[in-house]
């Protein structure tokens, strides 16, 4: 009888590592390979994780903008041997967050990715209907730009929320975000699951990392 092979993007392991924030705390040494995940606050990022990881509840979530407030790292394992650590960095552009506030947040995000050593992508998040707003494109410039010391970040991006139209809607939309951006652009629903595995070949991509074509369970 035939059954289904189980995808190799099935994480069998996810588990918060560390944090650190404006407030204090301090991140590990780096060791695996890590990813990145940015985008204005509100633009549906830890539900995105959390769709990624296949957990309900690995990244806290929230309907109040600006919940996240410092970098948190996650380890993953998927199911063909790759192992990464996810980082979940603070939403940018949330207007009722202090300017001295946000300023500290700016620059903790900017020297994460500056120097973080084995950091190689950063996965760029915005809501499909409102599309790549001013801050978006200052982060994905800020994230093209050359690191002398470690090399520089793929940059991969990605329309949330897609759910939220029709499917007509949707494919003309992430159309139309990919003549914009002259860019790739993914279109992903944490609530459908839609954009998942295609999200997975473009981190896998990105850093290297080809799914195992025997992976078994």
């Amino acid at each position: 009888m035939k059954t289904d092979k189980p995808s190799p993007f099935q994480i069998i392991d996810a588990k918060f590592t560390a944090g650190a924030g404006i407030e204090g705390g301090s991140l590990p040494p780096p060791t695996f390979v890590e990813i990145a995940f940015a985008g204005r606050s509100n633009s549906g990022k830890s539900s995105l994780i959390n769709t990624l990881v296949e957990r309900k509840s690995l990244v806290r979530t929230s309907s109040t903008p600006g919940c996240t407030r410092q970098v948190n790292l996650f380890e993953v394992s998927a199911r063909d041997g790759m192992r990464l650590m996810l980082a979940d960095l603070p939403g940018y552009g949330f207007a009722k967050r202090s300017k001295q506030e946000r300023a500290e947040w700016a620059k903790l995000i900017e020297g994460y990715l500056r120097d973080r050593a084995t950091l190689r992508a950063i996965v760029i998040l915005f809501d499909a209907r409102r599309g790549i707003e001013q801050d978006d494109a200052d982060l994905v410039a800020f994230a093209r730009e050359p690191r002398p010391a470690h090399g520089s970040l793929e940059v991969v991006l990605v329309a949330t929320k897609i759910d939220k139209m029709s499917s007509s809607e949707r494919h003309a939309r992430i159309a139309q975000l990919n003549k914009e951006s002259g860019a790739r652009i993914i279109g992903f629903s944490s609530v459908t699951t839609e954009g998942r595995d295609e999200l997975w070949r473009a981190i896998r991509k990105a850093v290297g990392f080809a799914p195992a074509p025997e992976a078994r369970a």
